[in-house]
């Protein structure tokens, strides 16, 4: 028995009740509801990195193309070298040069000789890569090459396995930036200019690009739907002679974009000596990619093949075609694809030509 004076104290109490029904019901429901939360919060985290990742991934073989572009083209080389300015009756000495350096608007610098669809731009030029498909000539690793970057549309068929039929599965429609690599055993410049130092026609690049099955190019990157190459003085020169009172811009060594080293794309009367592009390298060129993903590509092929092409209306038909408005074209470009929800990127940089030494004198 419980001692009275105990009881009268309050010591002794009864058992307390647990949880009511109600109770773990609305527990259960606020865990369950937290659960949810943070599983939607885990969900969406893992969906944004996924997108993310992607689109560093869908860009990433446009980023590699872009460094190998500026590497290669900072290489470029013409080995010039001094000559008589006329043989038989010689009076000065000139700068002269087998080897040559081509840009431009693809279809301004290379006429109607493709067989494919080629929007923006492209270059071409020689440089010591080394590059060889004959094993005997693996040692001579700065022998000059003929190599060149340009945009092309079109499919994926002529570059499939043999043993994949052509209907599985259907051609890739797709914008790809090309790299054509001129093996050292096969470099036929010098078959043009060797002897002939009036020589100012372009059978060099043109004879292979004019080839449909045995072009030496390749893919470099798919998705890229333009390039734009810009030669430029470099940034003393240009502020030397400004402060001299001249006035030069990034747009005048090649206003209309295009530069050719075999001839003086000089057009301003009287001509400029400054500018005289006559078997010279350009200082600086300025070059951009601009690349789209993967879900932007499959509407390119379905919807927008034509979006590039020179005559569309929609496209770039009016950009690019002075290098004053290059700042310009860019946004109205970016405001295109905007317009039809394209995803894309736009990489640039300066490129300084190693080999590169401009001189504003055609005599040295």
């Amino acid at each position: 028995m419980i001692p009275e004076t105990l009881k009268t104290k309050g010591i002794v109490r009864k058992a307390q009740d647990g949880f009511t029904v109600a109770e773990l019901l609305v527990a259960s429901a606020i865990l369950a509801l937290l659960v949810v939360l943070l599983l939607s919060m885990v969900t969406q985290t893992s969906k944004t990195w996924k997108a993310t990742s992607g689109k560093i991934e869908e860009f990433r073989d446009a980023r590699d193309a872009f460094d190998t572009i500026t590497r290669r083209m900072g290489q470029a080389t013409l080995n010039t070298y001094l000559d008589y300015d006329n043989p038989a009756n010689p009076k000065a000495y000139m700068r002269q040069s087998e080897l040559r350096f081509l840009s431009g608007t693809t279809t301004n610098i290379l006429g109607n000789i493709l067989t494919t669809t080629n929007p923006t731009m492209g270059v071409f030029f020689q440089a010591p890569n080394g590059f060889s498909t004959n094993s005997t000539n693996s040692i001579l690793q700065n022998a000059l090459n003929t190599w060149g970057y340009f945009i092309e549309y079109g499919s994926d068929s002529n570059s499939r396995p043999g043993f994949l039929p052509l209907g599985a599965p259907a051609p890739r429609y797709r914008y790809r930036l090309m790299e054509l690599m001129e093996p050292t055993e096969n470099l036929s410049v010098y078959n043009y200019t060797s002897g002939n130092r009036n020589y100012t026609n372009i059978d060099w690049i043109s004879n292979s690009m004019a080839l449909i099955t045995n072009r030496p190019a390749h893919v470099l990157a798919e998705n890229v739907i333009a390039m734009i190459v810009l030669p430029k003085l470099s940034p003393t020169d240009k502020s030397n002679w400004n402060s001299q009172g001249s006035n030069y811009s990034d747009a005048s060594l090649a206003p209309n974009f295009t530069y050719n080293s075999s001839t003086n794309l000089n057009s301003i009367s009287p001509v400029d000596p400054n500018l005289n592009t006559h078997h010279q390298l350009p200082p600086v060129i300025q070059v951009t990619l601009v690349a789209v993903d993967e879900t932007s590509a499959v509407r390119f092929a379905n919807t927008y093949s034509n979006l590039m092409s020179a005559n569309s209306p929609q496209g770039y038909a009016n950009l690019f075609q002075s290098a004053s408005n290059l700042p310009i074209d860019l946004a109205n470009l970016g405001s295109i694809l905007a317009s039809k929800q394209i995803n894309y990127r736009i990489f640039t940089t300066d490129v300084m030509i190693k080999g590169a030494k401009w001189s504003g004198s055609q005599t040295n």
